[in-house]
């Protein structure tokens, strides 16, 4: 009988206790603005995070309840920014696509072996003790660290180096921040010319670690008709919204390390690629 009692008393709670849950739920319910629901569908559900809100129903919720212009959902593109824009009745911030990619060519049989590296297979963790499997003080490591950051499997290891397969990337940027070394960057789709090579060393110190290394020669950067090409920091750098695609800079090279990258665009012709 106390066991058919306490049965019963412990029934009764639980219907109490859920009707009371039923009922608070509905008096202290917040709205959600049906405009959240609608922009989440347009969303890709990558919930990669490159907009800076965990995953796409939180970007939705912000850009719904600020109406923030420059919030933008970098896969997306600019056709989903602008469908967007349409559902919230507002002008949004339309960015021209990207793609991310490795800014060294330094493969197996073009940069020295520095020896063997036994740890955890990681870039970021032979980075920190010093322990590069290439004599290269700049170059990829080779690891995966990007790979591992990647959910689209848009990179892979090939000849010790990563390469990104831009049919494949979503502009998220994951591999920017997990690369230790800073040789991922986001570049602008379409025909660019890019220098393949990060490091800051000089001359023949460079030649005795890469073949295919930049050595600050200058001759690119005094060849350029449009003035495109300048060092900073140590590092040559193209301005791509005033590199006109002559190709001089890639003729004059000495290492060949000027390269004209395709980022899901139609082929150069072969003119181009002839003067390249």
């Amino acid at each position: 009988m106390e066991i058919l009692e306490a049965t019963l008393f412990l029934a009764l709670l639980a219907g109490l206790l859920s009707v009371m849950l039923v009922v608070a739920s509905r008096r202290f319910a917040v709205e959600e603005d049906p405009l959240i629901g609608q922009v989440n569908e347009t969303l890709p559900q990558y919930n990669c995070g490159a907009c800076g809100f965990p995953g796409c129903s939180g970007f939705a919720g912000h850009v719904v309840a600020s109406r923030d212009p420059n919030a933008v959902c970098i896969p997306g593109g600019p056709e989903l920014a602008r469908r967007i824009g349409a559902l919230l009745g507002m002008e949004v911030k339309v960015t021209a696509p990207t793609a991310a990619h490795v800014f060294c060519k330094g493969t197996n049989g073009v940069a020295v072996a520095a020896g063997e590296y036994i740890g955890l297979k990681s870039c970021i963790a032979a980075d920190l003790v010093n322990a590069a499997t290439k004599e290269c003080p700049s170059g990829c490591l080779g690891l995966g660290s990007c790979v591992d950051a990647c959910q689209f499997g848009a990179i892979r290891i090939i000849d010790g180096i990563a390469e990104i397969v831009e049919d494949k990337c979503v502009a998220c940027a994951k591999c920017v921040a997990a690369c230790p070394r800073n040789l991922i960057r986001m570049e602008p789709k379409g025909s660019k010319v890019c220098v393949e090579c990060s490091t800051k060393g000089r001359g023949a110190a460079v030649k005795k670690y890469c073949q295919v290394g930049c050595i600050k020669c200058m001759l690119c950067v005094k060849n350029c008709p449009e003035k495109a090409i300048a060092l900073v920091n140590e590092t040559i750098v193209i301005d791509h919204a005033r590199c006109k695609r002559h190709f001089q800079c890639i003729a004059v090279c000495p290492q060949k390390c000027i390269l004209a990258i395709q980022l899901e665009v139609p082929e150069l012709s072969k003119a181009e690629g002839g003067e390249a």
